[in-house]
């Protein structure tokens, strides 16, 4: 009995180390064939992750003037009230109370948005931080890398309260010119839309700070809403302290994180109330410089404390672009200096102060530089989109005769009081770059044109064209906008040469919308190299500009911090980030991460 069992228990044990030796050599194959492939191929380890840095919380903070509890008293006697929502039939008929309020958006339909209180932020999840995978080559073959940006170099990304916010009915704001002109979008227009939603960066702005500030952006610029402090707009009508509350605390969150607010007061949401058929928003109003200065003092007594770069309007020129109207820039430019010298004299803030002036159609350039024709042409293109009203804020001198021979009474003209009174409200030259264009002569020639007002290149009379030598300008998108940064650093020495500052350039707006992203899968479109392609390029020209050609810079501001309402439309995505319009979900595209790095790198 003990030997059968002994021998049944050396059986049993062979059987076990048998099975174990099997097992081993099952695993030892199949970790080899992992590995090494038949040919004996090992797969190399891929290269380590990396992750943005976030900006550091600020231990110190910057005053620029005295708080609101000092200034109150200098933007004359304010009252404040709120507005519901939907009016009671029961509420009082006064004149700015609930039904007042309510009758203001009676035009309009208005889509809710799906919440209306301030979300709380939330920590950005680790795997969006994540960079993307670097570059195969150094944008400008190298030369630039160990160039520096100036130590106060003012980068970031903006956007717009009437692009951006959403919540366009709620906590009191009142219908802007755009509600009117634009309404619900163009039909005929791809991703066609109202404001109404958009990103809802209203009730989510911590969010989109916080996402920003975790990938370590240094500036955040935003409009405030002029129709949404002054629904009734008038001088004398109630203050929105829902308003005043809002972006009081949007520009301490901004602080919180690190980041500098850049503010711009009127981005195109000028109050219903000065609509002019003659001016798309409504700049040629009586009453429109009254108005806004009414605006800009409640504005800046309660925040200039906290803001060190204001922006007064912004592309106020495209005006002449849009509905031919050159006049109206005239109550724009003293709307500008009466603000900027309230500030100056009474407030005594030590902000600084522009007004942002676009290039419609992009930056004009002589087709051949060495064509006296072409020169004269590209002035000309110049003065009729641009110097009218660069002139008198920057250099103090009057609209160029080119305008004022040619439009005579359409034409701004100052005298010579208001010029002074005018010259030198600008601390930097703030300027919209989207793009450049080549101007030449028309083939009918120009004196033909000048005689002819109706002529669709009146009163510049000049050929625009993006084509010289066989080559379109650029790379395209399908906005129409080309690459430009073989010409930046030309485009930045004319600037500064021609309107020299304490402060320097500043780059307010540039930016791309990948062609036809809108047809893509969110992870395609997040993935896209040509928005890095167009930021880079121009940037490293910046570079070059500062450190070769003596050319000062206050900064830049990249178009936008994420997807928004481009003026009707979703389609034209020129955001760093894209959001879901139903779930209202962000997420970093690469270009961010390919800017934030290519800045930090030479900073």
């Amino acid at each position: 009995m003990a030997q059968l069992l002994t021998r049944n228990a050396i059986l049993a044990f062979v059987i076990v180390i048998s099975s174990l030796q099997l097992a081993t050599n099952a695993t030892t194959t199949t970790s080899s064939s992992s590995r090494v492939s038949p040919t004996g191929f090992s797969w190399p380890s891929y290269e380590e992750l990396k992750y943005a840095t976030p900006l550091p919380k600020p231990t110190t903070t910057t005053t620029y003037a005295p708080p609101y509890s000092k200034l109150a008293s200098l933007a004359g006697p304010q009252t404040t009230t709120t507005w519901a929502s939907i009016s009671n039939p029961l509420d009082p008929d006064e004149g700015y109370g609930n039904l007042a309020w309510s009758s203001l958006w009676m035009p309009f339909s208005v889509d809710p948005p799906p919440f209306t209180t301030t979300a709380s932020p939330t920590p950005v999840p680790s795997s969006q931080l994540v960079k993307p995978t670097p570059l195969p080559f150094s944008v400008g073959n190298g030369k630039t890398d160990k160039l520096r940006f100036p130590k106060d170099f003012e980068w970031g990304f903006t956007g717009s309260a009437m692009q951006v916010e959403g919540a366009t009915k709620s906590e009191g704001r009142g219908p802007s010119v755009v509600e009117f002109t634009i309404g619900r979008g163009r039909p005929e227009s791809p991703g066609a839309g109202p404001p109404d939603i958009s990103t809802l960066n209203y009730f989510l702005y911590k969010q989109d700070i916080a996402r920003l500030a975790a990938l370590g952006v240094k500036s955040y610029g935003f409009s405030i809403s002029w129709s949404r402090i002054l629904p009734f707009a008038v001088p004398g009508s109630p203050v929105n302290q829902e308003a005043i509350d809002h972006y009081d605390d949007l520009i301490n969150t901004v602080i919180e994180y690190g980041m500098k607010p850049v503010v711009t007061l009127s981005h195109f949401d000028v109050p219903l109330h000065y609509l002019n058929l003659t001016s798309w928003q409504g700049y040629e109003s009586p009453d429109f410089v009254d108005g806004f200065v009414n605006y800009a003092k409640i504005v800046l007594t309660h925040y200039s404390d906290r803001v060190g770069t204001w922006i007064s309007f912004n592309e106020p020129n495209i005006d002449s672009a849009i509905v031919k109207n050159w006049k109206s820039s005239y109550n724009v430019v003293m709307a500008h200096a009466k603000t900027v010298h309230f500030y100056r004299e009474e407030i005594k803030g030590s902000g600084k102060w522009s007004i942002k002036l676009a290039f419609p159609g992009g930056f004009p350039l002589p087709l051949d530089p060495h064509n006296p024709d072409d020169v004269a042409a590209t002035r000309r293109q110049l003065d009729a989109s641009f110097t009218y009203m660069a002139n008198p804020i920057y250099l103090g001198a009057q609209v160029p005769t080119s305008i004022l021979d040619t439009l005579k009474s359409r034409a701004p003209n100052y005298t010579d009081e208001e010029l002074e009174y005018v010259g030198g409200t600008a601390d930097f030259l703030a300027v919209d770059i989207y793009s450049a264009i080549y101007a030449t002569t028309l083939d009918e020639g120009t004196d033909e044109c000048l005689g002819y007002s109706s002529h669709p290149q009146y009163p510049a009379c000049v050929n625009l064209t993006s084509i010289r030598g066989n080559w379109q300008i650029g790379a395209q998108t399908n906005s129409t906008l080309w690459t430009w940064y073989q010409h930046a650093r030309t485009i930045f020495k004319y600037l500064d040469t021609t309107y020299p500052t304490a402060g320097g350039i500043s780059i307010a707006e540039f930016g791309w919308p990948s062609s036809h992203e809108a047809d893509m899968s969110v992870d395609q479109a997040r993935a896209e190299l040509m928005p890095t392609f167009y930021y880079l390029s121009v940037l490293n020209e910046v570079l070059k500009s500062i450190h070769e050609d003596g050319v000062k810079f206050q900064g830049t501001l990249g178009w936008a911090f994420v997807d928004n309402w481009e003026w009707g439309e979703y389609n034209d995505r020129y955001g760093v980030q894209n959001f879901n319009r139903d779930t209202l979900e962000r997420s970093y595209k690469r270009s961010i991460f390919d800017i934030v790095d290519f800045i930090n790198d030479r900073s």
